[in-house]
């Protein structure tokens, strides 16, 4: 591969060798250290390759030989600039762009993120910027490593995340989960708080004191766990402690559903009329190529742009946007009273699915729908048991003072 390249760049010929003696010429070539290669005999005589410098050398071989030679092919670098010699513009000119496509690939000019869909692309990008990763950036300055650190610490839905550099090309690969056990701190002591109102149905506490039993009536903020052990002695308190709570709390909780549908809606019938707007984007500013003035009352405006890319990882900083203004009619329409309750039947079952799948039991549902004169409507309630319950750290030093009258002189270094 190496001596295919060598040959390419100092130029070689294809000549095609006639005459009474070929063969004496190839014999002559070999003694006088003239490299040759790819010999084949034909109708005529021989064709062989021979460099573009052995070939200046062979006229008196020719000569004394008495072959004809015809060079049927030239091949390599030298050949190619000597096309050039009268288009120096051109062959500058290719230079240049040469030039400006290497610098151009040493920056990112584009951010791909794929499997998000918790976390939109725009809240992403925004947060990217906010840590030195943009569009433009150098990708030497690019520490993959460092962003897929930052990403996880700071989107706790983020299970996994990977970053890698293709082209001019940033690619983020994020896989996300719901209900992320997240990484506490266990030496630290909380509290649990009720965070909905309900009835408590069970309770199991690891760590803590709990404050609540089954069938008590709580309210949101109510204390269910305490981080403060009581330690005791024949009923009186002798000391203080205090700790991570830790629980599992079930909660009835009633949720009321409310929901309407009117008979009467908008629809857009879309006209044969519209127009377009060109615009030529490059290093993100925008220049209009042509701007058309939209005389509709009601239109939809649907922007698309196309990105130039050289290859499959290479995006330039340059695109072509296209913005469409499609002119619509507003007409008045009304639903049957069977395609309204369709209509609020599916809003509710989709509701109560986005429940179960927020993993709460549903043990009963009370969900009526009325047919009135203008409307479909659906009020009712729906009984769920969920977990409840949110962390709250507390500052032992300062809870500390609530109990001073437990605490003995040797134990104020007690966490």
């Amino acid at each position: 591969m190496l001596l295919e390249l060598w040959k390419y760049i100092r130029g070689y010929v294809i000549i095609n060798v006639s005459g009474f003696s070929p063969e004496r010429f190839i014999n002559l070539c070999a003694n006088k250290g003239i490299y040759i290669w790819n010999v084949t005999r034909v109708n005529n005589g021989f064709n062989l390759c021979i460099s573009a410098k052995g070939f200046k050398t062979i006229r008196p071989i020719v000569k004394k030989t008495g072959c004809k030679v015809k060079i049927t092919n030239k091949i390599g670098l030298p050949f190619r600039f000597f096309l050039f010699r009268r288009r120096r513009i051109f062959l500058f000119s290719f230079i240049i762009c040469m030039a400006i496509v290497f610098l151009l690939s040493l920056f990112i000019w584009k951010i791909d993120i794929e499997g998000n869909s918790m976390y939109t692309d725009e809240q992403l990008i925004k947060f990217l910027q906010n840590n030195s990763h943009y569009v433009g950036m150098w990708k030497k300055d690019s520490k993959c490593n460092e962003l897929e650190k930052i990403l996880l610490k700071n989107f706790t839905n983020i299970n996994w995340v990977t970053c890698e550099l293709k082209g001019t090309r940033l690619i983020i690969y994020i896989e996300e989960g719901r209900n992320n056990v997240q990484i506490e701190d266990i030496d630290k002591p909380c509290d649990i708080i009720c965070d909905k109102k309900g009835v408590i149905v069970s309770i199991v506490t690891r760590t803590g004191s709990p404050k609540v039993v089954k069938g008590d009536v709580v309210e949101e903020d109510d204390l269910l766990v305490s981080g403060t052990l009581e330690i005791k002695e024949l009923e009186e308190v002798k000391a203080i402690e205090f700790t991570h709570s830790d629980a599992d709390i079930l909660i009835r909780t009633v949720y009321e559903y409310n929901d309407e549908l009117e008979y009467r809606y908008l629809d857009k019938l879309y006209t044969d009329r519209n127009k377009k707007d060109y615009t030529f984007n490059i290093f993100g500013k925008k220049i209009n190529l042509f701007k058309p003035r939209i005389k509709y009352r009601n239109y939809d405006k649907i922007y698309t742009y196309d990105e130039i890319c050289l290859f499959e990882n290479f995006y330039l900083p340059i695109s072509i946007g296209t913005t469409s203004y499609e002119e619509y009619k507003t007409i008045e329409r009304n639903y049957t009273n069977e395609e309204a309750s369709n209509i609020v039947n599916e809003r509710i079952n989709r509701y109560i699915a986005e429940l179960e799948d927020s993993n709460k039991q549903i043990i009963n549902k009370e969900i009526e729908i009325k047919e009135l004169e203008d409307r479909v409507t659906a009020n009712g309630i729906i009984v769920l048991i969920e977990k409840v319950g949110v962390k709250k750290y507390f500052n032992d030093n300062e809870r500390r003072h609530e109990y001073e009258e437990y605490f003995r002189e040797d134990d104020t270094d007690t966490p």
